[in-house]
């Protein structure tokens, strides 16, 4: 009976775990580890790169960069754009130039294409505060790329490699600003959690249910007063 009974509960287990199994995966979108600058960091130097680095590797469906967008925007209020080139991709890492204007709060927003195939977009700020006389880029009212991979969905479609904007001043003049959709890469987190709770719970219930089952099947043994009357008469 003891063996039956692990073996109830080791397949309810198995089970919950297989039903699990396709919503972690599918929750398993690239996400932020790293950024230079940092989030909230505040910047003393002249900074010519802005870099975010996610767990996975990002996707270049275009080959040429496109599919991905990293913009940074400011000062504080203010939306002038101030990358001066498109992002880059390496492996983990996007990337894109940049000459900052004036002190102030700067916003990174970024587009990826993660390794899931799914876009993931957010922002973060940093503070920008240089050395006297360091030289201010007036930024532009655009983006350097246009508006490369701004129409890709947000974690709900596979990326589409078709979605390209070519490189070079004709293609930037034509082009309207990105807007990447700003969504975290972790608001599956919550439904998971949700969801493997209520695995678990019904796992529960069902070997206790099992063990009910199992005890209410099991025959009584005679009390030691009713076998000690039974072997008197038998005498």
């Amino acid at each position: 009976m003891t063996t039956r009974l692990l073996a109830a509960a080791a397949g309810i287990a198995a089970a919950a775990a297989l039903a699990l199994a396709p919503v972690a995966a599918a929750s398993a979108h690239d996400y932020v580890v790293g950024s230079d600058p940092a989030a909230d960091a505040t910047v003393t130097s002249a900074l010519t790169t802005v870099t975010v680095t996610f767990n996975d590797r990002v996707l270049d469906l275009s080959g040429t960069g496109s599919t991905n967008l990293l913009t940074v925007t400011g000062p504080d209020a203010g939306t002038r754009h101030f990358e001066t080139g498109c992002a880059t991709v390496a492996d983990t890492a996007l990337s894109a130039p940049v000459a900052l204007g004036g002190a102030g709060r700067y916003t990174v927003t970024y587009q990826i294409v993660s390794a899931d195939g799914h876009t993931v977009s957010s922002s973060y700020a940093f503070t920008y505060q240089p050395p006297a006389g360091t030289p201010a880029s007036a930024g532009s009212e655009a983006s350097a790329c246009g508006a490369a991979g701004a129409s890709a969905p947000a974690t709900t479609e596979p990326a589409s490699p078709s979605a390209q904007v070519g490189s070079g001043p004709s293609a930037t003049a034509a082009a309207s600003t990105p807007q990447p959709t700003t969504q975290a890469s972790g608001t599956d987190l919550g439904l998971v959690i949700g969801i493997a709770v209520v695995i678990v719970v019904l796992a529960v219930i069902g070997v206790v249910i099992v063990l009910l089952t199992a005890r209410r099947r099991r025959p009584s043994a005679p009390d030691a007063d009713t076998r000690f009357e039974s072997s008197h008469d038998d005498r």
